[in-house]
């Protein structure tokens, strides 16, 4: 469940003690591609085996490794299923899903061709809303087409790639000598090797979290939490990773996603981010990590992809596919009063300013920590049609 906390700003903090103990009874770290493997093994042996493919590094590498155990076990190829948005040019990936697609040699692709519906309010995530309410996070209704086309069987996604597969932080790279220091890296590396409570208080100081749209003892709690948060998580890379599967965020993303999959009955998979394929990452890349994003794709991945999708520099944005027509036109017309009683209704008139919330998204970008609290106030004035 999410505190009102949590809707009025999509950030999700702690950890689950029932994961960490699940971690620390996975089977003995084995390799992380033999890891990655075993998921997809499960993945393929229930078809039809679909793979979220993007065309971003991730989903490529996923779908490829799938592809070779899919062959290795004499069990059909899995099948990309695409998401492609039309007038959405940020999310368009087409030369990037052609040149893996002709790489990895197969001919099912599935493409599903999206517009406004797809956006924070439009016709998909308002159906999962109106079945079960609230869904965190707020771009999980974009999985749900792909689950839908893989009725019966299996879909695979490429969670938790880029938390697993990136490097550790700026001041374990310098003390690990993955990078040249800087003068500023001095001052890095004394706060993360400080006291806890001590870098809770500078990451307070110096860089606080707050949002526009939250009244000011809101984001002083915000401020507060975010930096303790930070200052508890570990440097060691190995232990980072571990923490981070505990992360009640993480977990209730793949609760989610599980519970689409229920409602279609398909198993969804996540071949970054069972507890197998992190203790072997942990194991593989130890107290320093892997030097970069770009070190870890080539040695996981370099004999399964190109060094073009490995190495790719760019990635896709789907901002303009979540803020679209039917997002705008609720905005567009929720006069304040009826943003007041949505607030109400949600418990947020202590947290959230409605004057600054309007404000906020009125503007040109609004942030996506913004995303989930617009849907929940949508939800709020679909249950409570007499006031409108």
């Amino acid at each position: 469940m999410l505190t009102p906390f949590e809707v009025a700003t999509h950030v999700v903090l702690g950890r689950e003690a029932a994961a960490a103990r699940e971690l620390d009874a996975a089977p003995p770290p084995r390799t992380p591609v033999a890891a990655f493997e075993h998921e997809l093994l499960r993945a393929l042996s229930r078809p039809p085996c679909l793979v979220g493919f993007s065309g971003g590094r991730d989903s490529s590498a996923v779908l490829a490794l799938a592809v070779r155990v899919a062959r290795k076990a004499g069990l059909p190829d899995p099948v990309p299923v695409t998401l492609r948005f039309r007038g959405a040019p940020d999310a368009r990936e087409d030369e990037w899903q052609e040149r893996v697609i002709a790489h990895v040699g197969i001919d099912e692709w599935v493409r599903l061709s999206l517009d406004g519906e797809a956006d924070l309010v439009g016709p998909t995530a308002a159906g999962l809303m109106d079945r079960g309410g609230l869904r965190y996070p707020y771009n999980v209704h974009l999985v749900a087409p792909m689950v839908a086309a893989a009725r019966g069987g299996s879909l695979v996604t490429g969670l938790g790639g880029d938390e697993t597969l990136s490097p550790g932080s700026r001041a374990l790279a310098v003390l690990a000598r993955h990078v040249s220091p800087s003068r500023r890296d001095v001052l890095r590396v004394a706060l993360a090797l400080g006291p806890k409570r001590a870098r809770a208080h500078v990451l307070e100081r110096r860089h606080p979290l707050r949002f526009d749209w939250l009244r000011d003892e809101a984001n002083r709690k915000l401020a507060q939490a975010w930096a303790r948060d930070l200052a508890a998580r570990p440097l060691r890379r190995d232990r980072e990773l571990r923490a981070w599967w505990t992360e009640r965020y993480l977990r209730l993303t793949i609760a989610s996603l599980a519970r689409l999959g229920e409602e279609e009955n398909v198993e969804v998979l996540h071949p970054f981010a069972s507890a197998a394929s992190v203790a072997a990452l942990a194991r593989a890349g130890g107290a320093w990590g892997f030097p970069s994003r770009d070190a870890a794709m080539h040695v996981l991945f370099g004999d399964v992809l190109p060094a073009a999708v490995t190495q790719r520099p760019t990635k896709a944005s789907f901002n303009s596919v979540l803020w679209n027509r039917h997002t705008k036109a609720f905005v567009a017309g929720l006069q304040p009063d009826e943003l007041g009683d949505a607030l109400g209704d949600l418990g947020l008139h202590e947290i959230v300013d409605p004057g600054a919330l309007r404000a906020h998204w009125s503007g040109p970008v609004p942030r996506a920590n913004s995303f989930l609290l617009l849907q929940a106030c949508w939800l709020a004035r679909r249950v409570a049609p007499g006031r409108r």
